[in-house]
């Protein structure tokens, strides 16, 4: 009984995360099946509602996968980089991490997206910008980041040049069979901003932290 207070004790958003995924799959049906298109209208996000201030949709969109196999791959993955993360660095850092990159990078997507309407519509993308998708994965990468940045010189350069490198090459991949390029791109570009976010969070915390010390222990002398 002890070892599961300790186990809930130090991993609350983690478990909280993964209690609402599996709600949400079972409201929606997708824990083996793909999300239907009007749940994925009711609350999906694209990179078009944020000028309409559908602003509900950022938040509702990252508590639904698409479905079927990347509902398990999200569960894993939410296990993995963001209990690893609260182990690391406490469920009120990680959460912070989790929903402010999610946020930030769909305002940063979004306006990207805005930006480069002309440069999409010369590769085919046009379409887009409309595209409303489901899914954690912005903040469960951004949390990867934070614990590529957690770890040891030189390791954390190492691994978060290379985490970042796949993600780089991720995005100009060609869409799969069955897969929607209209999609997959912003979905890619997402990924893209929020693990260096991440990463960058992190790495911050980790340069300020011994200054604050530093400078509170100047503070105790008399």
């Amino acid at each position: 009984m002890n070892a599961v207070k300790n186990f809930l004790r130090h991993f609350p958003f983690t478990l909280v995360t993964l209690m609402g995924l599996a709600v949400s799959a079972l409201v929606t049906n997708t824990y083996w099946e793909q999300i239907t298109d009007p749940w994925l209208d009711r609350i999906g996000f694209a990179p078009n509602d944020l000028w309409y201030w559908r602003l509900e949709r950022m938040f509702t969109s990252a508590l639904v996968t698409s479905g079927g196999v990347v509902f398990w791959e999200a569960l894993f993955f939410v296990a993995f980089a963001v209990g690893l993360a609260e182990w690391m660095t406490g469920w009120k850092r990680t959460a912070a991490t989790f929903w402010g990159v999610h946020l930030l990078a769909l305002i940063l997507l979004s306006l990207i997206m805005s930006l480069a309407k002309h440069q999409l519509r010369n590769i085919g993308l046009e379409a887009s910008e409309l595209a409303r998708d489901v899914g954690p994965s912005a903040g469960y990468f951004a949390c990867l980041g934070l614990v590529s940045a957690r770890l040891k010189r030189p390791w954390q350069w190492v691994s978060g040049c290379i985490l970042f490198l796949f993600f780089a090459i991720a995005l100009f991949l060609p869409a799969g069979i069955g897969e929607n390029a209209q999609v997959k791109f912003p979905a890619d570009l997402a990924h893209l901003l929020s693990f260096p976010l991440g990463w960058l969070f992190g790495l911050i915390e980790v340069s300020v932290n011994p200054l604050v010390g530093r400078f509170s222990q100047r503070r105790e002398k008399p």
